[in-house]
């Protein structure tokens, strides 16, 4: 504790603590790192320091300076060199080597918590005191690519009953982003992603494509909202299932056709009320009634609403259990929602790659991709 400046600031006092403490620490891990490696050079060489030995392999050739990033703090060690051969440092690190493993686990585990490359240079700063450029962290995230080209190959079982497809924007330089997502719902578990990709608009069907290669079969119903992209695509690929349009989403515009009128909040409470029958049978009927009803009011909005309602009515094919989870695209709205809290921290994005990266590092860290996270 000699040579610590005294203040009558406690906080400063256990500030200049603590301080210490590290500088203790990191002198102490400088002296075991370069004492270890000694030792490794008396094996390297078979002899100790100035000892005459008829075994010798080799001669000491003096020291290189090595900065080494560890959960401690950066470290300058002193690296031992022979003149015959190179010298063996696997115990402590591997060749080339500028940052401990545990360093970089940390720091990946700070960017799937939702912080930008940026934020995660600062952070190692902070923490490690080492400075990073964000192209730096953004490589160090490169670890997810082998590991999101293993998921995409893996094969998908056939237990999905019900499947949703749905997109959200991302920024990305040169222009905004599509990322569709496709997510199953299985008889028991919870929901699923099967697959993703990043696209210009709400193309999807290659997509759609790839998980039909992986097995993606036997499931009873898509739901989706009233894109003409995604319903295209859907068409081509999976012309034998059933399609459901969201009922949130045909409400939704429903509202957005009647506008601000003084009816508006009955006419919608009624119409939602279709959804809720007990029978595709008895929600015709109530369809029906309710258009007579509203007709002479707002010819225009009920036109609008009846226009292609049977696609809407899908859900009723199905056991009634699944009735609440399938007429709408609630339960991939809210993963979405989920993942744009943790993305939107992020800012903008350099390239598709860093997107992908991005939202498969999500999957794995809220454990959306089934067995594969197990």
């Amino acid at each position: 504790m000699d040579g610590l400046p005294v203040t009558a600031n406690r906080q400063a006092r256990q500030e200049t603590f603590w301080s210490w403490i590290d500088r203790q620490v990191q002198e102490m891990v400088i002296t075991l790192i370069e004492k270890t490696l000694k030792i490794e050079q008396e094996v390297r060489l078979a002899a100790r320091w100035n000892q005459r030995s008829v075994g010798r392999c080799g001669y000491r050739n003096g020291s290189y300076r090595r900065r080494l990033v560890t959960p401690h703090g950066p470290l300058d060690i002193a690296i031992p060199r022979c003149r015959q051969g190179g010298m063996d440092c696997g115990l402590i690190f591997d060749r080339y080597q500028r940052r401990l493993p545990d360093v970089s686990r940390i720091l990946r585990h700070a960017y799937l918590l939702g912080t930008s490359t940026r934020g995660t240079a600062e952070l190692a700063e902070q923490v490690f005191g080492d400075s990073l450029s964000h192209q730096t962290v953004s490589r160090l995230m490169r670890w997810l690519d082998e590991r999101l080209h293993e998921w995409r190959q893996q094969p998908i079982d056939p237990v999905y009953k019900v499947v949703y497809v749905d997109g959200m924007h991302v920024d990305i330089l040169g222009g905004d982003r599509m990322v569709m997502l496709v997510a199953g719902q299985p008889e028991h578990g919870p929901l699923e992603v099967l697959g993703f990709c990043v696209s210009t608009g709400e193309q999807c069907v290659e997509l759609l494509k790839d998980l039909r290669r992986r097995g993606l079969e036997g499931m009873e119903m898509f739901v989706s909202d009233q894109s003409g992209a995604i319903r295209s695509a859907l068409e081509r690929v999976y012309p034998e299932v059933t399609w459901q349009h969201c009922t949130f989403h045909r409400l939704k515009a429903l509202r957005a056709t009647i506008g601000q009128t003084s009816y508006r909040d009955l006419m919608m409470a009624e119409a939602s009320c279709i959804f809720r029958c007990p029978s595709r049978q008895a929600a015709g009927d109530a369809a029906r009634a309710w258009a007579i009803r509203w007709q002479g009011v707002d010819r225009w909005a009920v036109q609008q609403f009846m226009n292609g309602l049977e696609d809407s009515l899908m859900f009723y094919q199905l056991p009634k259990r699944w009735w609440k989870r399938v007429r709408t695209n609630n339960p991939m709205e809210r993963l979405i929602e989920k993942l744009r809290m943790r993305l939107t921290p992020m800012g903008c994005f350099h390239d598709p790659p860093a997107v992908e990266r991005a939202v498969f590092g999500q999957c794995i860290r809220w454990h959306w991709l089934g067995t594969y996270t197990q």
